[in-house]
């Protein structure tokens, strides 16, 4: 049996470079709360009237927020992964399908609270930051799945 050690060089350094794919979990728990804040805007709003501005501000920050994390990350850590999910073939169905789900997932919210099913509109607020938190998770593995197999595309 032969033995290949430039094959093993190979896949020793796309494991290391997949490695960069993964987030902390600090980022994760914050994902969590970011989805809550931002999928129950419609509830926030119908429950404080007038808090309106407030709330979008909160989600630009949010934003500005994770924008600023990422690119932090990437200039420590000196990696700089492709940011279209479409470099990555194996997280495409993936994305494609937590971002459907989330989709209707916050459609769902904004029609209960326009029907005035503010209970239910709550009740359905965490299985949907579930799901978005799950769905990314998801589509993280199989990034780092592409990576590793080598099948990442600029």
């Amino acid at each position: 049996m032969t033995h290949h050690p430039e094959l093993d060089q190979v896949a020793d350094a796309r494991r290391k470079l997949a490695a960069h794919a993964d987030l902390p979990a600090a980022y994760w728990v914050f994902l969590a709360l970011a989805s809550v804040l931002i999928a129950g805007l419609p509830i926030w709003s119908w429950l404080l009237p007038g808090s309106g501005p407030y709330f979008q501000w909160a989600v630009f920050v949010v934003v500005v927020a994770a924008t600023a994390y990422a690119v932090i990350q990437r200039r420590r850590s000196g990696v700089y992964l492709p940011r279209r999910i479409t470099s990555y073939p194996g997280a495409r169905l993936a994305w494609i399908t937590a971002l459907a789900v989330t989709g209707a997932g916050f459609l769902g919210i904004n029609v209960l609270v326009d029907r005035d099913l503010i209970g239910f509109a709550l009740a359905a607020l965490v299985p949907v930051a579930v799901i978005v938190l799950v769905g990314q998770m998801l589509v993280r593995s199989a990034m780092r799945r592409s990576i590793e197999d080598g099948r990442v595309t600029p």
